[in-house]
């Protein structure tokens, strides 16, 4: 399998040309000719991940955030991101990322974050944001509990509202400010990975409860997901192609063992 059929593949689920004008999406560093046998998605690219790439020998490193954001002035292999990009270079991994096409895609971020949460009845507020309710309603402390079983993170809970809660509006990543469109659209409560001190004040000033879970672990769920879907859509066809899924969440480097 080449990196331009795997390319392709993802072009047609979340295409590229869908992505917000200031990301980066696509292949990022390599080339759409060489061939793949491993492949290992993640959602940033840090050194562990290169590591673990390294080691499985992977060819290619699908990320949902774009290793290169801004331009690149100069590199210098005494910095974190001078180290990746001469180990993947060295080693010839090539880099795609599919990061807002992939947000807003059917089955991509904030679709996989709504499921995970169980929520039923979804609609799409917007191209991010995903409003559902939930099986029975919910005291504002239980669903800061199905939060963190669901995500493995304890979530930042704020507001004082204590009526029981039946409809969640989601959003994966840094999206705080569709705190009012979720209020707007009937929603009691508002997952998302960050989010303002002023959409927090504004938010709960509107009797709305806000759960910051953090922006990788509202994300991390659809990377699981795209991950999945690549080997249910390409084993049969492309069955020596191995693919892998780097579960070392950063700071904690705690392994995200629900993927």
């Amino acid at each position: 399998m080449t990196i331009k059929q795997i390319y392709d593949w993802l072009n047609a689920i979340a295409p590229f040309d869908t992505a917000e004008g200031f990301d980066n999406v696509g292949l990022l560093i390599g080339s759409y000719d060489a061939e793949v046998s491993d492949v290992l998605f993640g959602m940033d690219v840090t050194e562990a991940l290169v590591a673990e790439a390294v080691q499985i020998g992977a060819q290619l490193i699908i990320s949902h955030h774009p290793f290169i954001f801004n331009p690149i002035k100069r590199i210098d292999y005494d910095t974190p991101n001078g180290r990746i990009l001469h180990s993947v270079m060295t080693n010839q991994i090539s880099i795609i990322a599919a990061h807002t096409n992939w947000d807003k895609a059917p089955g991509g971020i904030c679709d996989s974050l709504a499921e995970i949460l169980s929520l039923r009845d979804i609609v799409n507020g917007d191209e991010f944001l995903r409003i559902g309710t939930l099986l029975l309603p919910a005291s504002p402390e239980a669903l800061g509990k199905c939060i963190e079983d669901s995500l493995h993170i304890v979530p930042r809970c704020y507001g004082d509202a204590q009526a029981p809660i039946t409809k969640v509006a989601v959003a994966g990543g840094a999206y705080g400010e569709a705190a009012n469109l979720a209020h707007e659209l009937g929603a009691q409560a508002f997952v998302v990975g960050e989010i303002h001190h002023h959409e927090i004040l504004d938010a709960c000033a509107r009797g709305l409860v806000i759960y910051d879970a953090g922006h990788y672990a509202t994300e991390f769920p659809g990377v699981a997901a795209l991950h999945k879907r690549f080997i249910a859509e390409n084993a049969s066809n492309h069955p020596s192609v191995k693919a892998h899924l780097h579960l070392q969440a950063p700071f904690t480097g705690a392994v995200l063992a629900f993927a």
